[in-house]
């Protein structure tokens, strides 16, 4: 799965980093988890911090990961923008007959 196609989001350890000023967590990555929240598409973190290489957010999200401060998700229904993918036809339609 490509970082781009990736949901990022904080874990309570995470969460904890965000919150404090320590400097075992240098600024950029307690930039990355600010605004990472609770969950956040890939492409969001990067306008985020434009101003650093997309190299180096990759980086970032990897080292953070590793480390237990972030968790990242599969983008759900990354070609489902109706959000149809989840329904089946034929279910819907015998649960309608069903009602009379």
């Amino acid at each position: 799965m490509q970082p781009a196609e990736r949901i990022y989001r904080r874990t309570r350890a995470g969460q904890q980093a965000s919150l404090s000023q320590s400097a075992d967590v240098p600024a950029e990555h307690r930039r990355v988890l600010e605004l990472v929240g609770t969950g956040t598409h890939v492409a969001v973190i990067r306008a985020g911090l434009r101003n650093h290489p997309y190299e180096h957010i990759l980086e970032w999200l990897s080292k953070l990961e590793q480390v237990g401060l972030l968790e990242s998700v599969e983008q759900p229904g990354a070609d489902d923008l109706d959000f149809s993918g989840n329904f089946n036809r034929a279910a819907l339609a015998a649960a309608h007959n069903a009602r009379g």
